[in-house]
């Protein structure tokens, strides 16, 4: 009779709709999946197999196998929960043990590591001090400690200084000569002939002293002198006078000659009290000329600067300083002084009035720093002290995207590579896994990297509660990677997965093992009947 065929049914169906309750039972549990049950039909056998004619003897469970498809994704406002696109399992430290899962609801403990809520430490890559990701697997932990403040080293302009400015404090050319001294009209004696003036300091066109300019008189007969300039490089044009009829004569002054970038410039002499004498010796030619140098740079007095800009630098105790470097053109084309100062103290630049000269090119390009040929870009401070303790310091100046175009002063971009001690403000967590701590100083720190594990077959994980899972000989050995890496799924910061469970096909399927119940329970009712009926048989 088919009692046990029918009640191997039932305690089959039972079975189903145990697993369709609890995977219904966790339908919001997050991280969870959905197992099925797996039937296998039953026949006695004989060493040599069934008969081909043989009746089968029931069904029984033949396993209850996992779904591992991915679940919903939902979004959280914790960016510690974390949820895995794709394939793969969090990596968890039980005491030591690996336990694997797929639940990303994770906190910090007492001592900063990241747990969940059975105080199971995520794990993961280390990051050594310098934020390099090492292939050390350990428990993740956040360091909470505040990161030692940097001093700054270099600091990098980018900037345009305007081609078209005028120049502040601008120089005097030199454009008149003043013959004789105070109270003494000048004296010519042709028995002296050539006669060389005192010695001058001129101005060129570019603002430039020329020391040792002389003017040379030479009698050519009679009261008529020629006026020629020596000792002021270039080229000199000359004039002519005469004694008591010329009232002024003018020199076409060339400092850097024919050939030179300079223009001439012309130079007025008044030669009306010029007197001549013959024989004497008592010449008098006392000289001198005006021009004056471009004005010295005042930081407090805006006129002697064109332009400026600061930034805050840091000390080594991570104070904050303020440097802030003034930018003058000079006479000489396409050439500007900087001058940098130091919370207002100025630090003595290469050049004598303590400024660092940059020299352009007719393009608008650096060609030049204090004379050196460009690249490298850059120059180096004079050491100074900053005060309140902290170490000597020199700043590097990077001007590799600096330019002098037209259409005025502007900053593209001011960087320093300093900073000050910073307290840990937030943790972010990128789809590989990185996990980078951000502080209050505006620097981050790459703390770990998650570690995500795979198993050749998942389905023969060992189900631990808990929403764990454990190695077994029937998954195969973990393998684990960075997320992204081989077959693992990326991360997911600020989100949790939720259970893969369909309650619509899980009703379903709820529905199917309540008839297979009944009709296996109908079979033991038929069954009953006909037994009784057998049983009636007089």
């Amino acid at each position: 009779m088919p009692f046990r065929t029918a009640l191997s049914g039932l305690n089959a169906a039972s079975a189903e709709l145990r697993v369709i309750g609890n995977n219904v039972a966790n339908a919001s549990t997050t991280g969870f999946k959905k197992s099925r049950v797996e039937f296998a039909d039953i026949f006695a056998t004989a060493n040599l197999g069934a008969a081909s004619n043989a009746i089968g003897s029931g069904v029984r469970v033949g396993d209850i196998s996992q779904q591992f498809s991915q679940g919903n994704i939902g979004f959280t406002d914790n960016n510690l929960d974390l949820a895995i696109s794709g394939q793969g399992f969090f990596r968890l430290s039980d005491n030591g043990l690996s336990v694997y899962s797929r639940a990303g609801s994770f906190g910090v403990d007492r001592n900063g590591f990241i747990v969940n809520n059975q105080d199971q430490r995520l794990t993961g890559f280390i990051a050594d001090s310098s934020g390099n990701i090492s292939g050390a697997l350990g428990d993740v932990q956040l360091d909470t400690s505040d990161i030692a403040p940097q001093g700054s080293s270099r600091v990098s302009y980018g900037l345009n200084l305007d081609a078209s400015a005028s120049i502040s404090a601008a120089p005097v050319t030199t454009s008149t000569f003043t013959l004789g001294s105070a109270g003494a009209n000048p004296v010519l004696d042709d028995g002296d002939s050539p006669i060389t003036a005192t010695a001058m300091t001129l101005v060129d066109a570019y603002g430039q002293q020329v020391a040792g300019a002389q003017l040379q008189f030479t009698n050519t007969g009679g009261n008529n002198w020629d006026i020629t300039m020596a000792g002021a490089g270039g080229s000199t044009s000359t004039a002519s006078m005469t004694v008591g009829t010329t009232g002024s004569v003018t020199l076409a002054w060339d400092p850097d000659g024919a050939g030179g970038a300079q223009s001439s410039s012309n130079i007025d002499i008044d030669v009306s009290a010029i007197t001549q004498i013959t024989g004497g010796g008592n010449t008098d030619l006392s000289t001198s000329a005006n021009g004056s140098v471009q004005g010295a740079f005042d930081l407090t007095d805006a006129s002697t600067y064109n332009n400026s800009t600061s930034l805050t630098v840091y000390d080594s105790l991570g104070g904050a300083n303020l440097a802030t470097v003034y930018y003058r053109k000079t006479g000489i084309p396409n050439q500007w002084e900087s001058y940098f100062t130091f919370n207002g103290n100025q630090i003595a630049g290469t050049q004598g009035n303590g400024s660092d000269l940059l020299q352009f090119q007719p393009d608008g390009t650096l060609s030049q720093i204090n004379g050196n040929p460009t690249p490298p870009s850059s120059f180096t401070s004079a050491t100074f002290n900053p005060g309140n303790g902290a170490a000597n310091m020199s700043l590097t100046m990077d001007y590799a995207s600096i330019s002098q175009y037209g259409g005025g002063f502007n900053v593209n971009s001011l960087t320093q590579d300093g900073f000050s001690t910073g307290r840990l403000s937030g943790i972010d967590i990128d789809s590989s896994g990185v996990i980078l701590a951000r502080f209050t100083n505006g620097q981050s720190r790459t703390l770990a990297q998650i570690a995500l594990a795979n198993f050749s077959n998942s389905q023969g994980l060992t189900q631990q509660g808990d929403l764990n899972w454990a190695e077994s000989f029937e998954s195969g050995a973990a393998l684990v990677g960075s997320p992204g890496s081989s077959s693992l799924g990326l991360i997911e910061s600020g989100a949790l997965e939720g259970s893969n469970v369909d309650l619509t096909e899980q009703l379903v399927n709820m529905i199917t093992a309540q008839r297979n119940f009944q009709a296996n329970a109908q079979v033991i009712s038929t069954a009953d009947t006909i037994t009784q009926a057998i049983i009636n048989i007089r």
